[in-house]
């Protein structure tokens, strides 16, 4: 990996907790709440800021697309009672440029982690996109989409200069 994209990166989650506890009856009970119309319709205005409700309706359906494979509820309660992934741990060893893209209006993961996230990786930059919530990508993709441009642009730059000077130098 040369260069990595990075938004509203859910990476100081410490695994799945308590959950990893759970009987199994009791992890199969909570995923098919994750399923339920009411949970997903009030985490879709948590995730989108300002969003209209009928515009709401759909990304309620859209999200829980995935919950409609047959796979889904085993695969969850497995990541559940596996304790998850920890990649805090292991941000210090991301040495690529890094662009980090946060909604401004995240309510789902704090701006504030994506300033820490910024602080620990060396080569990053970050840039937050107004009035936005926790799916940039999805509720402005086109502002989501010129930021990544003008990252891989600028160390598309960055790089054809290295080389140019590599050049300078051998020739």
């Amino acid at each position: 990996v040369e260069n990595l994209v990075l938004i509203d990166a859910s990476v100081y989650a410490e695994g799945t907790g308590n959950l990893a506890k759970l009987p199994r009856s009791v992890a199969y009970a909570g995923v098919s709440i994750l399923k339920s119309f009411p949970l997903r319709l009030y985490s879709t205005f948590l995730v989108f800021k300002g969003v209209p409700f009928d515009t709401g309706l759909d990304w309620v359906n859209i999200g829980k697309l995935h919950c409609l494979y047959p796979w889904w509820e085993d695969a969850t309660v497995s990541f559940m009672i596996s304790g998850g992934y920890n990649v805090s741990r292991q941000i210090d060893q991301v040495k690529q440029k890094t662009l980090i893209i946060w909604g401004e209006d995240d309510q789902i993961i704090s701006n504030k982690l994506a300033v820490r996230l910024h602080c620990e990786l060396p080569n990053s930059i970050i840039r937050q996109i107004p009035d936005c919530g926790h799916l940039p990508h999805v509720e402005k993709p086109d502002s989501a989409a010129r930021l990544i441009l003008e990252f891989m642009q600028n160390h598309s730059c960055q790089k054809k200069a290295q080389l140019a000077l590599t050049e300078e130098v051998v020739y």
